[in-house]
């Protein structure tokens, strides 16, 4: 359409359109390129040409202006605080800055990476990281923080997706560019930097299974929470990766970048810091048709089987309808949103104030579940217990309560087959009854002991009498 209206406006007049037929026939003929071909079948693609005359590395004009995103998978066991077992295999998603090396933002996962690990990652990119490095102990500081121009990524869907086009491109304006298939070598930064995650730090923690006949028993013995895992994770990137020699580029990598930040500089993140929370995962309310949520109780909301209060900020959205956020990590807190705009939080007491990453819970959740099953089948078992005990405690009421009728009934005929002096000898031989079940014999009072003492009584008079 474009072509038509630029020979219209030289020539003056319109072309005629093509048919279906020849559009077809065109159709055919450039499924036969090669550049298609290789696109189409997956093929091998070429080589990407050299941009120094030295490496295109080391042609790059400033840090953050290229960064490669990559996921990779590490054979580590994971179980909760209380010790149930949560997976045996951790995802892990990194960006780094191609230029100096050096990591800008990783991710840990304790299942398949969904799009909303990719923006966390690239929020975890936007934001300073001295809050971070103090949490975890680092000994030296990360700085490595800005705006991606260009992020280089393979095919993966969570990089692919529509709404990770949506972040990136529309709202943060940033460039995405796809690896061709089959050629990892276009990712060569990344890719040598899980070289590094597998050997110096998968294989050196004591929860890996790696080269070990019994995996399963050696990762239990060495098991560590997620909350360890992402300790040791940072101080390994911070502390170890960071100040590592780099052959090609001459320098560690945290020197690196602080020298390019010093001649360049960084491009920043300049919106609102309570904006990047909406790159968190969104909580879909299946249970209502807008899919939104709502306070209940005028001062707590349900989310995913639990119970979140915030006094001051719950009461005032009473009635009205927000949306939820939260982090992967720590599922204790919640970010309320109304309207897109940013309002408070809201936090889980069942957790007291602890930190539960959401495959934790669902990990804690699935062993009480078999926990109070087990239970509640031994409950089981003693209310049958008692129910039979109790049927046959009234059977055997039942049955006495028979045998004594029968024998009073006995009792009586014997008045009529024996005489009466019969009776009196056979009632000497029956043993006495005990006292307490003895009755007392009423004996009536004498005559004249207790005089009857007879009340006067006035009559009444009515209102005839004088």
């Amino acid at each position: 359409m474009r072509a038509a209206k630029r020979v219209q406006e030289d020539t003056g007049s319109a072309p005629a359109l093509p048919s279906y037929k020849q559009v077809r026939s065109y159709v055919r003929v450039l499924k036969q390129e090669p550049q298609i071909l290789r696109a189409r079948e997956q093929m091998r693609s070429s080589v990407r040409d050299r941009q120094s005359p030295r490496s295109f590395v080391l042609s790059i004009p400033a840090p953050a202006q290229l960064a490669q995103v990559d996921e990779h998978s590490m054979e580590l066991y994971v179980i909760t605080p209380d010790g149930i077992p949560v997976t045996r295999r951790i995802h892990a998603a990194v960006l780094i800055c191609v230029k100096t090396a050096a990591i800008m933002s990783a991710v840990l996962a304790l299942g398949s990476l969904k799009e909303e690990d990719y923006m966390r990652l690239v929020k975890m990119a936007l934001e300073p990281k001295d809050r971070l490095v103090l949490q975890t102990g680092c000994q030296h500081p990360w700085p490595c923080s800005g705006k991606p121009a260009i992020i280089f990524h393979d095919r993966g869907k969570i990089f692919t997706s529509e709404r990770a086009r949506q972040v990136l491109v529309d709202r943060l304006g940033i460039i995405t560019e796809q690896a061709p298939p089959y050629c990892p070598s276009a990712k060569g930064t990344v890719e040598a930097l899980f070289r590094w995650m597998t050997q110096r730090f998968e294989r050196r923690l004591p929860n890996t299974s790696y080269g070990i006949h019994d995996a399963e028993a050696a990762a239990q013995a060495g098991a560590m929470t997620l909350e360890e895992l992402e300790r040791y994770f940072f101080r390994a990137i911070v502390d170890d990766y960071q100040q590592s020699w780099d052959g090609l580029r001459r320098q560690t990598r945290a020197l690196l970048w602080e020298e390019a930040v010093r001649q360049t500089g960084v491009p920043q993140y300049l919106g609102a810091p309570d904006d990047l929370k909406l790159l968190l995962m969104k909580a879909v309310n299946r249970k209502t048709l807008a899919h939104r949520y709502r306070v209940h109780d005028g001062s707590r909301l349900s989310f995913q089987g639990r119970w979140y209060t915030c006094p001051g900020l719950l009461n005032r959205l009473q009635g009205k309808e927000f949306e939820l956020y939260y982090d992967r990590r720590d599922v204790s807190v919640l970010y309320l949103f109304v309207d897109g705009q940013y309002v408070g939080e809201a936090y889980c007491p069942a957790f007291m104030g602890r930190r539960v990453s959401e495959w934790e819970a669902t990990a804690q959740r699935h062993a009480d579940a078999e926990k109070a099953k087990v239970a509640a089948a031994a409950s089981v078992e003693v209310r049958a217990q008692i129910q039979e005990e109790i049927a046959a405690t009234k059977k055997q009421r039942k049955r006495a309560t028979r045998e004594q009728e029968y024998s009073r009934q006995l009792d009586r005929q014997r008045e009529e087959v024996h005489p009466p002096h019969v009776l009196e000898t056979l009632a000497t031989f029956q043993p006495p009854a005990p006292t307490s079940l003895r009755r007392p014999v009423a004996k009536p009072d004498p005559d004249g002991e207790y005089p009857v003492q007879i009340l006067p009584i006035r009559p009444f008079k009515t209102e005839n009498d004088a």
